[in-house]
């Protein structure tokens, strides 16, 4: 009996500790987080049409995003139909915001110009243009690529003009397995719309 109430200890102590050990390495483990970044230093500044370089302004509006890419975690995509939420990287901000302002820092090196503002800053602004963007995919896998599918347009306040509106889709590869190098491409394929809206801008400005 004795011998038997000692293993039976020995062993409930084993699962203790192992429990302990686990609890540890569990609270060990902390998040990182992570912002988009622009890509001012892959392109050159272009000149508007109507010589206004420097002097037009430009107001994102808020980025429509569906709800499950509107998460602290960052999403990535195991499957046609599922998707996986990272619970140790996440994003420093709101997706959205970041887009927003990612863009606009953008556009505004593109176009030569210090007046473009994104939400929620634009609240209170005139400006002559105003973009309007609806997300409807942006994330990817691991080590593979990420997919960028926005539906966006353009208007000319001035003028109450309009681009009609556009259809956008960009694959960006993810040059890594880390979430770094998923975020890294998620910032690329945002410098290629942003590309795409100024040219835009700078077609409703030679009107």
């Amino acid at each position: 009996m004795k011998s038997i109430f000692v293993g039976t200890s020995v062993l409930a102590l084993a699962a203790v500790l192992f429990f302990q050990v686990g609890c540890a390495a569990i609270k060990t483990k902390s998040a990182r987080f992570y912002v988009l970044s622009p890509m001012v230093d892959v392109e050159t500044g272009k000149q508007l049409a109507s010589g206004e370089a420097g002097y037009i302004s430009i107001s994102i509006n808020p980025v429509s995003l569906p709800k499950y890419l509107k998460k602290s975690q960052i999403v990535t995509r195991t499957g046609n139909n599922e998707l996986h939420l990272a619970e140790f990287d996440r994003w420093a901000g709101k997706i959205e915001e970041d887009i927003g302002r990612v863009i606009a820092e953008n556009l505004a090196h593109m176009l030569s110009t210090d007046k473009v503002l994104s939400y929620p800053a634009i609240s209170a602004v005139d400006t002559d243009y105003t973009i309007e963007m609806d997300i409807s995919r942006f994330e990817g896998s691991l080590g593979e690529s990420i997919e960028l599918i926005a539906r966006w347009a353009v208007f000319d306040i001035q003028e109450k003009n309009v681009k009609n509106i556009t259809s956008t889709r960009i694959l960006e590869s993810v040059q890594g397995v880390d979430y770094a190098d998923m975020v890294a491409a998620q910032s690329r394929a945002l410098a290629s719309l942003s590309r795409e809206l100024a040219d835009a801008i700078i077609q409703l400005s030679a009107k």
